[in-house]
Formats: C-alpha cells, sequence, structure tokens
C-alpha cells in the first residue's frame, strides 16, 4: 500500500514537472543552507584550534601593567621562574616595540622583540636559514628576521639572506636567521611573520622605551593550568610591588573561543533555517495550487469509496518525496558550498558529522509541517462541489 501511495505521488509530481521543480528548489536551497552553515562553522572553529596546536596549548602568556622602562620584570627573576615554580618548564620574557627597518633601498614596517634564546624553543619557531639568536649574542648587532618581513624587504635583485644587513634607525645589524613561516597565533601579541627579533641588551638601541613586560611559558605536560598561574601569581606577587601581572592560558582561549564558535554556529544554522522555512511556505503553496486544479480528480477519488484519509496520505506523500529528494541534493550542495568556502580562505575543509542528518531531517520535518495543512484541505473537500468543479 505504502509503495503504490509513493509511486503515485511521484507520478503526480512528474506530471507537474515545472511547478514540481519550483517547489523543489526552494527545499533544496533551504538544506544546503543551513548544511553549508553548519560547516562553516565547523571549518572556523577547526582553524582557530588548528593555530592554537601550532603553537601547543600548553602555553602560558604573561602581562605587567602598571609599570614603565626596563623594570616592569627583572630578566633574572623571569629566568629563575622554572627553578622556583617546577610546573613551569621554559620560559621566554621578551620585549615588543616595532618601527622600520632597511635594506638595499627597500623599507619595511614590523614589530620588533627583543629576545632571548628560549623565545624560539618556547614558540616552537623552525628556522628557514640560519639560527636564533643565542645566549653568547647578547651584544652582538645580530638579528633574525620573519619570513613575510623578508620578503616585505626583498627585491628580485637583492633578496634578503643570511649575511644581509639591516639598517635600523643608527644601527646596522646582520642578519643571522630567518624564519619558517608561522601562523598568527592568538596567544601571541605580535604576528611573528612580520618581526625582527634582536637580543634583549639591543633593544635600548632601537626602542626609545623599551619594557620587559610580557613573557612566553610553557608549563610540563603533567601540569594543570589553574595551579600553575597560582604559583606564577604568587611567585610575582612580591617582585612586582604595585604592577598588576596577568596570566592567560592557551587552553583558556581554546574554551572561551570554541563556546562562541559553538553560538557563532547556531546562528549561522538558525540563518540556514529561516531559508529552509520559506522553501516549506513555497512546498505548501505548490500543494494548495496543485489542489486547487485536481478538484475534480478528488472528486472521483472520493465519489468512488476512497476515504478521506487516504486523499491525506497521497498529497502529504507528495510534500514529503518533495522534501526528501530536496534534502538529499540539499546535502551535495551544502557541503560543496562548505568547501568553496574552504578552499577560497585556504582553510583545511572539515564536514560536521551533524551537518547533514540535521538539515536533511529538518528539511523532512519543514516538509511535513506545510503539506499537512493542504493534505488536510483536501481530504475535507465535499466530493459533489469537487466534481462540479472546472
Amino acid at each position: 500500500m505504502l509503495r503504490r501511495v509513493v509511486a503515485e505521488a511521484a507520478a503526480n509530481l512528474l506530471a507537474s514537472r515545472q511547478r514540481s521543480a519550483l517547489a523543489l528548489l526552494g527545499i533544496v536551497i533551504g538544506a544546503a543552507a543551513v548544511i553549508a552553515m553548519l560547516n562553516v562553522g565547523a571549518i572556523a572553529r577547526n582553524e582557530t584550534v588548528r593555530q592554537f596546536r601550532q603553537l601547543g596549548t600548553d602555553i602560558l602568556t604573561l602581562r605587567v601593567d602598571g609599570t614603565t622602562g626596563m623594570g616592569s620584570f627583572q630578566l633574572a627573576d623571569v629566568e629563575a621562574l622554572p627553578r622556583e615554580v617546577p610546573m613551569v618548564a621554559e620560559i621566554a620574557p621578551f620585549v615588543i616595540g616595532g618601527g622600520s627597518v632597511g635594506h638595499e633601498g627597500q623599507v619595511g614596517n614590523g614589530s620588533h622583540l627583543g629576545v632571548t634564546a628560549a623565545f624560539a624553543r618556547v614558540s616552537r619557531l623552525r628556522m628557514q636559514g640560519g639560527r636564533f639568536i643565542s645566549d653568547l649574542d647578547r651584544y652582538e648587532l645580530y638579528a633574525v628576521v620573519g619570513h613575510g618581513l623578508a620578503r616585505q624587504l626583498s627585491t628580485p635583485y637583492a633578496p634578503l639572506r643570511v649575511g644581509s644587513n639591516l639598517r635600523i634607525g643608527r644601527y646596522v645589524f646582520a642578519v643571522i636567521g630567518i624564519l619558517d613561516p608561522v601562523l598568527h597565533s592568538p596567544m601571541m601579541p605580535v604576528d611573528i611573520d612580520s618581526t625582527l627579533f634582536v637580543s634583549i641588551p639591543n633593544v635600548r638601541r632601537i626602542m626609545a622605551n623599551p619594557a620587559l613586560s610580557m613573557a612566553i611559558a610553557r608549563m610540563r605536560p603533567d601540569a594543570d593550568a589553574d595551579q600553575t598561574t597560582a604559583q606564577i601569581q604568587r611567585y610575582f606577587a612580591p617582585k612586582l610591588r604595585d604592577a598588576i601581572l596577568s596570566v592567560q592560558s592557551a587552553r583558556q582561549l581554546i574554551a572561551g573561543m570554541q563556546s562562541q564558535m559553538q553560538l557563532f554556529t547556531l546562528l549561522l544554522g538558525a540563518v540556514g533555517a529561516i531559508a529552509l522555512a520559506l522553501g516549506g511556505v513555497g512546498v505548501m503553496n505548490i500543494m494548495l495550487v496543485s489542489i486547487a486544479e485536481r478538484r475534480r480528480e478528488i472528486g472521483v477519488r472520493l465519489a468512488i469509496g476512497a476515504e478521506p484519509g487516504d486523499i491525506r496520505t497521497l498529497f502529504l506523500a507528495e510534500a514529503v518525496l518533495l522534501s526528501v529528494t530536496g534534502g538529499v541534493l540539499g546535502i551535495f550542495l551544502g557541503i560543496a558550498g562548505a568547501w568553496g568556502f574552504a578552499w577560497l580562505s585556504g582553510w583545511e575543509f572539515v564536514i560536521s558529522p551533524s551537518a547533514a542528518p540535521l538539515g536533511a531531517g529538518v528539511s523532512v520535518a519543514v516538509g511535513i509541517f506545510f503539506g499537512f495543512y493542504p493534505a488536510v484541505m483536501a481530504s475535507r473537500l465535499d466530493p459533489i462541489e469537487a466534481l462540479r468543479a472546472e
């Protein structure tokens, strides 16, 4: 019986191809919008986590507020932290500045960081060529250049390379290393790719008022972020006087960003659901027009013994068939749209496991919801009045 009803519903839809195609188009677009939006949210969430993983989820960022000058942190106090707080494996203090850099007539702008040798290890930086600043380079005019800044300073006839000279203010620094490309991490206050690195003692030569007010630390694998933060606060409390030390962990940022991204995904899904609801309204309108055109057919069916439930089932089957077909086509279109977004943005493509079932399920629910009213209307037609219809 169910097979006959489905076959007849399919035949009725094929008989009015143009009208069915218009109703199907609304469902396809609505289902595709829901699936694409949910997948885009999953892609964005995956990209955020991937950026954190490059630097590591065991990173802590320390920032001192409320003081100026080199006395914000004492370098010896910072470097002694791993000995006093065993949960900290390594720490790298740094001084932030910025300005222009010159090379062979090219001028580039970017951040300047005064660092120690530990910075490359804590940040997991890789060298494209040369080496990073070492503890033996304290007063040497040596610099390491980020990949993006190196490209900015290069020309076809004078590429920046290890051994090139850079002019920074009144000083000439020798390039001893160029970094591999690095994704920007929310844990870092600067874009590593556009940064110039020098030793901390040399920052006075290129910065007017240097302040040693930041550091990044890497925790041991078994360390708890909250306990480590509390111990760091206790260690620095008597050393910073009136300054305020804020400690931010990568795990806290990931948890907060994932919560925000889930809300963002829900909002995107709601936008897609609106499009799907509009497609459902289109299905209802098409079904109402179909009933108006098939009043005589309905009257004949009722006159020869068809029950109102049979008429209701037939029209409801047509609505469900439209919705199921639209949902299946919407799955492929939605996944293709999400893949296009990932390709254009250069992000890794991932499929949300809930997107396809949710999109298809909602499209079927919409079809049943908006197809039920026309089906009930058709089943309640008076056979005599229906037979008189022209």
